[in-house]
Parts: C-alpha cells; structure tokens; sequence
C-alpha cells in the first residue's frame, strides 16, 4: 500500500477501527502490519500479511469484501483509503511446505518488529524450486545466524515471483550481525547460491518495522 507522505498514522487508525476487525470477521488472521523502513526500500509504504487456511477460505473471505453483508462497509473502507493511500498491490501466497502458522510463531515468542522482506523475481515456472530450495538450505543457515522465518511463499497467478519474510532475531544489532558475518566457510550456504544463480534473475529486499496492529510484538 502505498501512503500518502505524512498520513501513515491515520492510514493506522483507519486499518485498526475498520479494516482489521471486518477482515478479522471474514476469518482472516492478521500476522503483520510493516511500514517500510526509508532507508532500504521505496516509502512511505505499508505491507499486511494475512493468514487463511486454504484457496476456499480466501475466496470466502475475498467474497467477503465484494458480495455480503458486510461488503458495503469494506468498501466504506476503500473509500476512505483516497485521504491516506494513492493505491496498492495484493498478492495470494503460497507458503513453503513447511512453513510457520501464525500459532506456531505465537508459540514460540518471534518477534516480527524488524523484519527483512525479499521479492524474488525467479526463472519462469521456477518459483517452487526456489521456495524449496530456500525452505532446505538458506533457511537453516539464516536461523542459525540470528533470523526467524516468517515465511517462503510462491505468488498465485504469476510464474516468476517468490516472497521471503524474516524477522531479525536481535533487531537493530542483529542486522549488524548477520552482514557482517564471514559467510565462506558455510557449506549449506555455498550450495544454496549456486542452486538461486540458476533459478531466478534478481531480487529486491529491504527493511520493514512493526506497526501497532502486529500481533508479534
């Protein structure tokens, strides 16, 4: 989402009274809500992350936004986004196969007030094998070097686009770790790039901060 220049608190305000507990009825679980961080990435921004069990909840709660009771109110919602928003990207994610819920990141107390989040633009019909690859290799090597996974996910609906969330496990000082750290001598690592050079083209990644709604805080 991209916000109007000095109207993120109110884009906030207007997310928590109306449209957090709206989706929160339609069955969605709220994971996080980010501004992105100006020094790393395009801003002033906002990205959501929402959690549903399966392709048959999302359309119910998709139908939920267009076709129901409560449709006239998401799209007061709507609305009210042209004062604080100039518009947006949605996308429905895939996850890793063995990817966190939002319970299991609840249980084990991660915290997603910094995160780092990746688009992966990846050779056609490829995202898969890098959703795979980085759920087997790069994700171990990442929690041991002080990330949490939020999450690997393919991109519904486009062939060439994975996304990666991690939190920082120690904020502000453990992304100071993590990129300073000598990397060569890690034999999972070095697998692991020479697997992405063949499967995808480039990515873009940069810093996201928590904002009030998050639950994992």
């Amino acid at each position: 989402m991209q916000i109007v220049a000095g109207k993120l608190d109110e884009f906030v305000g207007l997310f928590e009274e109306r449209y957090q507990p709206l989706m929160s009825k339609a069955g969605a679980r709220l994971v996080a809500l980010w501004e992105t961080v100006a020094l790393s990435l395009p801003w002033p921004q906002a990205i959501a992350l929402w959690e549903v069990d399966d392709l048959r909840h999302y359309a119910a709660v998709a139908r939920a936004n267009y076709d129901g009771e409560q449709a006239p109110r998401f799209r007061e919602w709507r609305n009210a986004l042209g004062a604080v928003s100039t518009g947006g990207a949605g996308r429905i994610l895939v996850p890793a196969a063995g990817g966190p819920t939002l319970a299991d990141l609840k249980k084990n107390g991660v915290s997603a007030q910094l995160c780092v989040h990746e688009i992966l633009t990846t050779q056609p019909d490829k995202q898969r094998d890098y959703v795979d690859g980085i759920e087997k290799l790069w994700m171990p090597y990442a929690v041991r070097n002080g990330r949490r996974w939020i999450g690997t996910y393919s991109t519904s609906w486009k062939n060439f686009e994975a996304v990666s969330i991690w939190a920082l496990e120690n904020g502000w000082e453990g992304l100071a770790h993590h990129y300073t750290r000598d990397v060569s001598r890690d034999a999972e690592l070095k697998t692991w790039m020479q697997i992405a050079i063949a499967l995808r083209e480039r990515y873009d990644d940069g810093l996201l901060h928590a904002l009030p709604p998050t639950p994992l805080r």
